[in-house]
């Protein structure tokens, strides 16, 4: 008869203690990736990233809250497969700035396994900081990096095709243009440089660009023109209409009197007062009351 195999104590508590914690484990085959503790010397940025520009007073304003509050927000990043033990950025660089900026020796951050172009341009396009030049040249290097259809990037990136296609014409625009949105030297929302990249290339675009470069363009003023609309003509004082009126009898008391037209009695009394009006009110223009009849 064999002998029943006791169990080690030690092997047994260890075993009930694994069993009480599995269920609060992440394991490898869960949906959702664990966050880790990773040098900040093993982290670089993504050259490819859509992301260009950083400004440096919100780099310094973000790495004051991260030091007062801690890293509320993991960054995702990949391995590098160039070199062992290093990863690069998909999304979070301004965190990874900040925590430079603060002299952090690490940072939190998370695996991410899946497409990390189309990780980085959902991220970014997320964001309300987004230049839409940062946002057109990525969403443009994204779609040739893919060999996607507009319509592959639409169901993609959660957008309706029309608006990657309008996106996407920004950069039809002058570099100048563009460079200039692109390092907010310049500040134009997307609507308008939409607006003015569906203007024909020629002298009208032209024109419409100097006065963007001047930081005078609005989506009323490009849709206008467009529609073949004069500019508004300013609003006439009651005044101005009135002095119109006199210019307009002037004219044909000049007429009349240049062909001897002979006037009735009635018609001299008439143009007396007329006088009589005429100067009671360039009175009042001078001394600012009406003169005693």
């Amino acid at each position: 008869m064999a002998k029943p195999v006791r169990t080690s104590p030690i092997l047994g508590a260890v075993s009930s203690m694994i069993g009480e914690a599995s269920g609060t484990l992440v394991t490898s085959g869960g949906r959702f990736r664990h966050s880790f503790e990773i040098d900040l010397a093993a982290v670089a940025p993504d050259p490819q990233q859509p992301r260009k520009s950083f400004d440096e007073a919100e780099i310094a304003g973000l790495a004051t809250t991260m030091a007062e509050q801690g890293q509320l927000q993991p960054i995702l990043v990949r391995r590098d497969t160039t070199a062992r033990n290093r990863w690069i950025i998909i999304a979070g660089e301004r965190r990874w700035r900040a925590a430079q900026r603060n002299g952090w020796p690490s940072i939190l951050a998370i695996e991410h396994s899946g497409d990390p172009e189309v990780a980085a341009m959902i991220e970014n396009l997320q964001r309300v900081d987004l230049t839409p030049v940062e946002e057109a040249r990525g969403l443009q290097r994204l779609i040739g990096q893919k060999n996607w259809s507009q319509d592959r990037a639409a169901e993609t990136l959660g957008k309706v095709k029309s608006e990657i296609s309008a996106t996407l014409r920004i950069l039809t625009l002058p570099s100048e243009l563009l460079d200039r949105v692109l390092t907010s030297e310049l500040t134009l929302s997307k609507n308008v440089l939409v607006e003015l990249a569906r203007v024909e290339a020629g002298a009208e675009r032209d024109r419409l660009v100097k006065l963007a470069l001047a930081g005078g363009l609005t989506v009323r003023a490009i849709r206008a023109k467009q529609a073949g609309e004069k500019p508004e003509r300013p609003a006439r004082s009651p005044a101005a209409i009135v002095v119109q009126g006199v210019l307009k009898v002037t004219r044909l008391l000049q007429e009349a009197r240049e062909v001897a037209v002979p006037l009735q009695e009635s018609d001299a009394e008439a143009l007396r007062a007329l006088r009589g009006e005429i100067d009671a009110t360039l009175w009042q223009h001078s001394y600012g009351v009406r003169p005693e009849k």
